[in-house]
């Protein structure tokens, strides 16, 4: 009997007992939580070269850095002939996030010939592009990126002697998903003073409102088409008019491979006028025809 009780206490007590933690249900994991939004990052990205001359908002990310050369080119002048070309090498790189830098260095030639009188110029000078993203695409359904853009550019015309050319631009980008993978809306505004040598320095400015429509027609294939309205004064603000002019041209982006990627685009002066001056065009103050390539390279 003793054994008996023995055994039934023992049964009873194992039956008692926790189980094992292999017997447990599992337990299932939190779900992860969401990233983070913010005005640096995009689900949806956008080349800032997609929309032709004008720019998109995107900057680099903290740490990347990237290269580019550019070439711009403008074409037709009044009372004879002109042909600019300017080169441009640029470095980028994302300091913090939300802020990229861009130092970059120019060179340049004027072949002209105007009123039967040689006007050629070379030219040489550098810049720093300094960008802040205010606001992302993700988060505000917007995105919009201010920029500042001090340069300075040595001229050399030819029989005039060399004279020094200062420039800030003061710029905002801003763009939107119109259809999230298919089509994007671009709007650039910007403001350049320019202070022009030798002393007294002469000071004009130039204003520029832009607007774009980019298609992505394949992946890494953008097809661009806009229209940009110029205004050149005599002055640093919005006084004293010597002319202005319209342009529209299309424009083309190629991812060609994860890192390079190559665009071009071009402009025709559709509308404009020069102060004083005849006709329905502005070839004073500025070209006919312009021209754009870009080879843009991310290490």
């Amino acid at each position: 009997m003793p054994l008996r009780l023995a055994l039934l206490a023992l049964a009873a007590s194992a039956a008692l007992a926790p189980a094992p933690a292999a017997d447990l249900p599992a337990r299932k994991p939190a779900p992860a939580a969401p990233p983070a939004l913010s005005a640096c990052t995009e689900s949806d990205s956008i080349p800032i070269d997609a929309f032709g001359f004008t720019t998109g908002s995107e900057v680099a990310d903290p740490g990347s850095f990237g290269a580019s050369l550019s070439y711009g080119g403008g074409f037709g002048a009044r009372d004879g002939r002109q042909s600019v070309h300017g080169l441009q090498l640029q470095g980028s790189y994302g300091l913090w996030p939300c802020v990229e830098i861009g130092p970059y260095l120019l060179g340049g030639f004027t072949d002209a010939t105007i009123a039967g009188t040689k006007a050629d110029a070379r030219g040489l000078g550098a810049g720093l592009e300094m960008k802040y993203r205010l606001l992302g695409r993700d988060l505000h359904g917007l995105g919009l990126t201010i920029v500042v853009d001090p340069s300075f550019n040595r001229t050399d015309p030819t029989g005039a002697g060399p004279f020094p050319t200062y420039n800030a631009g003061l710029r905002l980008y801003a763009d939107t998903a119109l259809i999230r993978g298919k089509l994007y809306a671009a709007l650039n505004l910007s403001q350049d003073l320019t202070w022009t040598g030798p002393s007294p320095n002469q000071r004009s400015s130039t204003l520029t409102l832009a607007g774009s429509l980019a298609w992505q027609v394949a992946d890494g294939l953008y097809l661009s088409g806009e229209i940009r309205h110029q205004r050149r004064q005599n002055e640093l603000g919005l006084g004293d008019n010597l002319g202005y002019a319209t342009f529209a041209g299309p424009g083309i982006y190629w991812q060609a491979t994860k890192a390079l990627a190559i665009s071009a685009a071009y402009n025709v002066q559709l509308a404009g006028k020069a102060k004083g001056q005849p006709g329905d065009l502005d070839i004073s103050n500025f070209s006919q025809h312009l021209v754009k390539l870009k080879a843009a390279y991310n290490f």
